[in-house]
């Protein structure tokens, strides 16, 4: 377990200098598939967990980034997925969902991009089980923006 939290911790946790931090998040942005929530950020994080646990997944982590949580799922099998195309690139994962504030006091949920339905196709080397889980994953948002 100790492993598994380092390696969520080193893809979601900027070690660069802030000038590649930020171009990170700004590409890290644009790789996002966003859902607005009628609720608020607390209660949507709890809605994102209990309709995760409703589908049989499991949450691996919960991270306090100030006003913005993020919430690592884990696949029905077990761990969390960790994709990371080159030696070069950034870690990516796709069962990671972040909420972040709204000036209405509703809030947005963030999915990675790579784990939108349209992206499900590309997982060749994961296995059917990780991609089903994975598709899970609009519905689970669905759910709990409701």
């Amino acid at each position: 377990m100790t492993g598994s939290l380092a390696v969520v911790m080193a893809a979601l946790l900027p070690s660069r200098s802030l000038a590649e931090a930020l171009a990170d998040a700004e590409r890290a942005e644009a790789e996002r598939v966003m859902r607005h929530s009628r609720y608020g950020v607390i209660e949507t994080v709890q809605r994102l967990e209990d309709a995760a646990l409703s589908r049989g997944l499991s949450v691996l982590a919960r991270l306090s980034v100030p006003k913005q949580p993020v919430i690592v799922l884990a696949s029905s099998v077990g761990g969390t997925l960790v994709v990371m195309d080159e030696a070069t690139e950034r870690v990516q994962m796709p069962f990671c969902l972040q909420v972040r504030p709204r000036a209405d006091g509703s809030a947005e949920i963030l999915l990675p991009a790579l784990a939108a339905p349209q992206s499900l196709a590309e997982w060749l080397d994961v296995p059917e089980r990780v991609v089903a889980d994975l598709a899970l994953l609009p519905a689970v948002i669905e759910q709990a923006a409701g």
